[in-house]
């Protein structure tokens, strides 16, 4: 049984409206993909034993992944679906030799960062995801949604900036640019009026100022592509 097939992968976003999120509309995108991934996900390893088998073969997820696929499960389900798992791994471990290349084999047991089924889906679905939102923007009425927007993430500003021609990027860098100095100002504000015990003057994007300026910087909390 191959991994199941997420909802934010079959479903076309609308990406006017994707755009729409004072956060990063791609790290908005991955985080939903997911999600929906880790729930279909925890359910077949509690029910499927192709799921639990393949689960084995593939020595799991990488640390990060393996994580989120606990947030999403239960102690019951988990006892379930990980048992072959972790059998495939006691088998694994009883064949090593006990060499110098002990220590190499065990490492080579457990996934790394960037080397899982689902690293391998996120980073699929966060490649169509900007090519889209590319394309996008290099009209001009996704050029105007776009400015009026928060824009996309440092991380995938630069994966879009690889995509398109050299007219747009002189848009989309002018666009953060432009954005990461109202943030700059909003911040400002927000600090001077709580100094000066101005609290009820301080606005919305003022309070949040801070909180976006993160995400345009690092990506979004949850966002979990290597």
């Amino acid at each position: 049984m191959s991994a199941p097939e997420t909802a934010a992968a079959r479903k076309p976003s609308d990406l006017a409206a994707d755009l729409q999120t004072l956060g990063c509309p791609v790290c908005n995108h991955v985080v939903r993909a997911a999600r929906d991934f880790f729930a279909r996900w925890q359910y077949a390893l509690s029910r499927d034993t192709a799921a639990q088998e393949k689960f084995a073969a593939d020595l799991g997820f990488c640390p990060r992944h393996m994580w989120q696929l606990h947030k999403m499960s239960s102690p019951w389900g988990e006892s379930i679906g990980f048992a072959a798992l972790i059998e495939a791994i006691s088998r694994r471990l009883a064949g090593i030799e006990c060499d110098e290349t002990a220590g190499y084999c065990v490492a080579k047991i457990a996934r790394v960062e960037g080397n899982c089924a689902v690293c391998a889906m996120l980073q699929e679905t966060q490649r169509a995801y900007v090519a889209r939102l590319a394309t996008f923007v290099s009209q001009p009425d996704g050029a105007q949604v776009y400015r009026r927007s928060a824009g996309v993430c440092l991380r995938h500003l630069g994966q879009m900036l690889a995509l398109v021609s050299r007219p747009v990027r002189e848009f989309l860098l002018s666009a953060a640019s432009d954005r990461f100095a109202q943030v700059a100002q909003q911040m400002r504000a927000y600090a001077a009026k709580r100094e000066a015990i101005r609290r009820d003057l301080i606005t919305a994007d003022e309070e949040s100022a801070s909180l976006r300026a993160l995400i345009h910087i690092a990506g979004a909390r949850e966002y979990s592509v290597p």
